[in-house]
């Protein structure tokens, strides 16, 4: 017999009528749900927290691994996950990496229009090397990222630097530990 009838009779009713106890229905439907939403609230913490840690796990190996599989880069927009924001400047997988062997002209504030269009092509060049095919990042010295939290890296290919390259085609500077004027 289902708990919600009852066999009692009710004011109003002959006797032996079964009632049915909407109330007593209800709280049962509410108790169902409620454990419901915290059964998906629990898993979704579980899930969310799962895909973090394995979300930062690879962004952290993807920054400090030696070979790269091969990727495409393209000049950054909105999403920044494998891109080009500018002639020293790439994210990596989710990872912002700034190439620590070079200087390149600024295109988000430059000091003249020759600044800008020189980093243009910086940044242009710099999409195409890295298109080229597979490459290693090596840590230089003994500092792991700079002050805006880029991982501080020198970007290798067949034994050369790809920041060398930009060099000799006049397109950065080797760093020497300071910014210096491109007008």
């Amino acid at each position: 017999m289902n708990k919600n009838f009852s066999d009692e009779a009710q004011p109003g009713t002959s006797d032996g009528a079964k009632v049915f106890d909407f109330r007593e229905e209800i709280r049962r439907q509410k108790r169902k749900r409620v454990w419901t939403v915290s059964m998906l609230a629990a898993g979704g913490m579980l899930l969310g927290t799962a895909i973090g840690i394995a979300g930062i796990n690879r962004s952290s190996f993807a920054a400090s691994t030696q070979e790269t599989p091969r990727h495409t880069f393209a000049v950054c927009g909105l999403v920044r996950r494998t891109c080009v924001v500018d002639g020293d400047t790439i994210w990596l997988e989710g990872v912002k990496i700034r190439i620590a062997d070079i200087d390149t002209p600024e295109i988000s504030q430059p000091q003249c229009d020759a600044e800008y269009a020189l980093g243009i092509r910086a940044r242009d060049r710099l999409v195409v090397l890295l298109n080229q095919g597979e490459f290693s990042l090596a840590a230089i010295g003994n500092r792991d990222e700079d002050q805006y939290g880029r991982k501080l890296r020198v970007i290798m290919r067949g034994g050369r630097s790809l920041g060398d390259q930009l060099v000799s085609e006049g397109l950065a500077r080797t760093w020497t530990g300071r910014r210096e004027p491109w007008c």
